[in-house]
């Protein structure tokens, strides 16, 4: 096992609103196992790669790439990494009055497995700050805000358990569509990982989210091209293509025929 942390416990005052304990980085080997009885942490752990098993309060889990685990005070864990894929996780040990206020608000009461979470940049950003050469109540302010960062992501996810993912998403496309495509701003704002907004997706209407949100710039293009006179130039503008001509060259991969050809025919 390969692991590198930084121990904060000299600086911790009782009174603070959030201490940070330890932040590391683990990877682990095929013999890592942690049990705890009434364990005296709190702790958040991102799995990176890997996968094993997490035992909690009598529930059993199955953490893997992309996944959140949440060790509360006071539970009965054990966790295990698997023996031919062990983890490589990001973890942070923490605590305080606002830590378990944030804790209470925005984590569902007995749970404590979030899969597919996307947000995989705060982890590695604590990381980064726990690494720096900041003092300590600096890189406690900053540590926080990324916690909080984690907390409403899983908190917004949860609540898209409630509704159908993949309208979800196709709303979002639906409304962004004179927009850029940007997969990564899709994903976070919908906290879940790109491979499962992907799969999700395609799942329920057998293509791609980039592919689908291609597919209704054409018929919004389309429907400029037939109902207004703007020039197309202006509709490549508009519809956020780099230039008239890539612009043509996509509408005509689809169509079959050129921008201008098609404005000409549904004229006549």
């Amino acid at each position: 096992m390969i692991e590198n942390f930084n121990n904060f416990t000299s600086f911790n005052n009782p009174d603070d609103p959030v201490s940070v304990f330890f932040v590391g980085e683990t990877w682990c080997d095929k013999s890592f196992k942690i049990t705890r009885e009434c364990s005296d942490l709190t702790a958040l752990e991102y799995i990176i790669d890997g996968t094993g098993t997490l035992e909690i309060e009598g529930q059993i889990y199955s953490p893997s790439k992309g996944d959140v685990y949440f060790l509360k005070e006071g539970t009965n864990h054990c966790y295990t990494a698997d023996e031919n894929e062990p983890w490589h996780k990001i973890w942070i040990v923490f605590g305080g009055e606002f830590a378990n206020a944030m804790i209470e608000n925005y984590l569902p009461g007995d749970t404590y497995y979030f899969p597919n979470c996307a947000v995989k940049q705060y982890f590695e950003e604590i990381l980064k700050i726990s690494q720096g050469n900041y003092p300590y109540d600096v890189m406690v302010n900053k540590i926080t805000s990324q916690l909080l960062e984690i907390f409403i992501s899983i908190r917004d996810m949860k609540r898209y358990e409630s509704e159908d993912l993949a309208e979800i998403i196709k709303d979002y496309l639906d409304e962004s569509v004179e927009e850029e495509f940007v997969l990564d701003k899709l994903c976070e704002d919908v906290n879940y990982s790109k491979n499962y907004v992907i799969n999700v997706f395609k799942a329920k209407y057998g293509i791609t989210p980039y592919k689908y949100f291609i597919a209704r710039k054409i018929e919004v293009s389309k429907s400029y091209l037939t109902n207004t006179n703007i020039s197309i130039s202006e509709i490549a503008k508009i519809l956020h293509y780099a230039d008239q001509q890539y612009f043509s060259t996509v509408f005509k991969n689809s169509q079959g025929i050129s921008p201008l050809k098609f404005r000409r025919q549904t004229r006549k």
